[in-house]
C-alpha cells in the first residue's frame, strides 16, 4: 500500500510540472546549454523569441540574397527556459527583442557540450548613430552588424543610425565604394552611441563658417556646436557693434553676421575697432573643452577669406584654471574693403614666444587648445569667413 501512494505522488509531481523547454523536454538536460530569460524585476520572460546566428554572420546588401546560412528561431517556455541541444558551428551569437528591451550574447558550441546553464537579463535597448567619411565619387556605404541581420544605408554625407540594440560590443563592417572597413560599437543600457568611421576622413575642417548665428563653430558628426562671443580688452576700445570688456563677452553676436558682400556669397563675420597700443577687440570660441583641450600640432596651415582695413590676428589659446594658460597668434595687414582674399598662415608665421600679453609661441599652445580668436587692433574694420584647419581632422576636436 505505501509503495503504491508513493508511486502516485510522483506520477501527481510529474503531471504538475512545466516539461516543454522550447519545445523539448526539460528532463533531457545533459548535455545541453540551458537558458533562463528573465525580465528586470526577476520575473520570468515566458514566450520571447530568440533568434540564433553566426557570429560571423552579414545581412547581404543584395536585396535578393539569402537571410541566413546559419538561423534558428527559439521560444521560451513559460518559465523564461530555452534549451539548445546542439550547435552545427563553432560560436553563435543569440538575439532577444522584446517590448524595447533586450538580450545579446555569444554562445560558444563547447559551452553546449559541456550541459552549461545561464541566465539572461532583459535591459533597455540602445541605439548606434554616427558617419562614415565617404571618399570623392562615393556617395553613400552600407553598415552591417556582425551575428545580426542589421543593415543600414548612410545618406549622401555618409550619416546613418540603427535603433533597438541590446547593449553589447557589437562588430561593425562598413563597405564603403570598393572598400570594407572593420569597426565596433559598444551599446549601453538605453544610450545612444555615436560610431564614426574615420578611414577616409578628411585632413581638414572648416572650424567657422558664419552662416548661422546661434553656432559659428559646427561638427555635426561628433555633436559640437559651440557659439562665440565679442569682448574687448578695456573700456578704451571703441568697437561698432558695442561689446562688453574682459570678463564680460557679448554672446548675442547675430548683429555681427552679416551678409559677406564684394561679391562674395554667404555670410561674414564683421564689425568695427578702435584701440590704442596694448588694446584689441576680439571675437573669440570655445572649440574643445578646459579640462581636455585639443593637440592641433599637426596644423600645416589655417586658411581664411578676409577684406577690409587695419590689422587682425589669427589667435589659438589655452585657458582655464587646470591649464597654463597662455595664446599664440600670427598678424594679418589688410589694405582693402572691396575685395575678398584667400590668406594661407603656416604655424612658422606665428609670433616667436615672447611672453608679451601671454604670448607662449605655437609649440606650446598648440598642444592644448582650447579657444580660437580673431582680433582686431588699432583702426580696423575686418569681414571675415570661412575659417579651415589643414592637417587637422574632425576628430582632433573629439573630448578624451
Amino acid at each position: 500500500m505505501k509503495k503504491l501512494l508513493l508511486l502516485l505522488a510522483i506520477m501527481a509531481l510529474c503531471a504538475c510540472s512545466d516539461r516543454d523547454v522550447s519545445g523539448i523536454s526539460s528532463v533531457e538536460t545533459q548535455n545541453a546549454f540551458l537558458i533562463r530569460v528573465v525580465r528586470g524585476d526577476s520575473m520570468p520572460a515566458s514566450n520571447v523569441v530568440a533568434r540564433v546566428r553566426a557570429v560571423d554572420f552579414i545581412r547581404n546588401v543584395e536585396p535578393d540574397s539569402v537571410a541566413s546560412e546559419f538561423f534558428v528561431e527559439y521560444v521560451a517556455d513559460s518559465l523564461g527556459r530555452i534549451r539548445i541541444d546542439s550547435l552545427a558551428v563553432d560560436s553563435v551569437t543569440i538575439e532577444i527583442l522584446n517590448e524595447g528591451e533586450g538580450v545579446f550574447r555569444k554562445i560558444l558550441a563547447k559551452d553546449v557540450r559541456d550541459g552549461d546553464s545561464v541566465q539572461y537579463v532583459l535591459e533597455k535597448t540602445g541605439s548606434v548613430h554616427g558617419k562614415v567619411y565617404l571618399p570623392d565619387g562615393v556617395d553613400y556605404a552600407w553598415v552591417q552588424v556582425y551575428g545580426t541581420d542589421r543593415l543600414v544605408k548612410t545618406d549622401n554625407e555618409g550619416f546613418y543610425e540603427m535603433d533597438s540594440l541590446p547593449p553589447y560590443e557589437y562588430g561593425l563592417r562598413i563597405i564603403v565604394g570598393d572598400s570594407v572597413v572593420e569597426h565596433s560599437a559598444t551599446v549601453g543600457v538605453g544610450e545612444d552611441t555615436r560610431a564614426n568611421v574615420c578611414v577616409f576622413e578628411p585632413d581638414s575642417i572648416k572650424v567657422f563658417d558664419f552662416e548661422f548665428a546661434e553656432a559659428q563653430f559646427i561638427i555635426r558628426e561628433l555633436d559640437i556646436s559651440e557659439s562665440g562671443y565679442m569682448s574687448s580688452t578695456d573700456t578704451s576700445v571703441k568697437v561698432s557693434p558695442k561689446v562688453a570688456t574682459v570678463p564680460n563677452t557679448r554672446k548675442d553676436i547675430a548683429e555681427f553676421i552679416v551678409d559677406a558682400g564684394a561679391g562674395r556669397d554667404g555670410n561674414a563675420l564683421h564689425w568695427k575697432s578702435s584701440a590704442g597700443i596694448g588694446s584689441w577687440s576680439f571675437f573669440g570660441i570655445w572649440v574643445c573643452t578646459e579640462n581636455s583641450p585639443c593637440d592641433l600640432s599637426a596644423m600645416d596651415s589655417v586658411v581664411y577669406y578676409v577684406r577690409g582695413t587695419g590689422v587682425i590676428s589669427i589667435i589659438f589659446e589655452t585657458l582655464g584654471s587646470s591649464n597654463v594658460e597662455g595664446k599664440t597668434l600670427a598678424y594679418d595687414t589688410l589694405k582693402t574693403s572691396d575685395e575678398w582674399r584667400r590668406v594661407s598662415i603656416k604655424p612658422s608665421m606665428f609670433k616667436p614666444r615672447d611672453d608679451l600679453y601671454g604670448n607662449l609661441g605655437w609649440d606650446v599652445i598648440s598642444k592644448t587648445v582650447t579657444t580660437i580668436s580673431i582680433a582686431a587692433y588699432d583702426d580696423t574694420e575686418v569681414w571675415i569667413d570661412d575659417i579651415t584647419l589643414y592637417g587637422v581632422k574632425p576628430s582632433d576636436f573629439i573630448t578624451k
